[in-house]
């Protein structure tokens, strides 16, 4: 299950213990809200990891300070974030793409051993071979289409 957090301290310390942390914003009145909490909640039960993925829940009326920082100004809002820095921003009750982000992260995680993962080494657009010269066409007698019409227009 999500962690309430109402206080920024307690954010902060949960932000930084983690590698991922999704943050729902959420309202008490807020019909959409409630439609998706229970969603959320299944996905954390499947995905959240101590010291890895961090689910957690910021009533925005009860903790106006921390919905003021990252500037929540609809619920339910869903913040991303990776080592600390915000990733990914979801609005509205997106189910679908809550879904996605949330797996897309868990997978990050299992590709990387658990660790955060490393930034992926640059791979060259072309290999380093030679490419080969292409001959122009010809009728048989060496010389290619070109040639003749220069020889042509002389």
């Amino acid at each position: 299950m999500p962690t309430e957090v109402t206080q920024s301290l307690h954010f902060r310390t949960l932000l930084s213990g983690h590698t991922y942390l999704i943050a729902d914003f959420y309202a008490t009145w807020c019909p959409p809200c409630k439609t998706i909490a229970p969603i959320y909640n299944q996905l954390s039960t499947t995905h959240a990891q101590s010291g890895k993925f961090a689910f957690v829940k910021v009533n925005v009326d009860e903790a106006r300070e921390i919905a003021a920082q990252y500037g929540i100004q609809a619920m339910p809002t869903f913040l991303l974030f990776k080592d600390g820095k915000q990733i990914e921003e979801i609005k509205g009750a997106d189910p679908r793409k809550l879904k996605t982000v949330i797996e897309r992260a868990s997978a990050d995680l299992k590709g990387s051993g658990g660790a955060a993962p490393k930034a992926q080494e640059e791979k060259p657009i072309a290999e380093d071979k030679p490419v080969p010269e292409k001959k122009a066409a010809s009728n048989g007698d060496g010389l290619s289409m070109l040639e003749r019409l220069m020889q042509k227009n002389k």
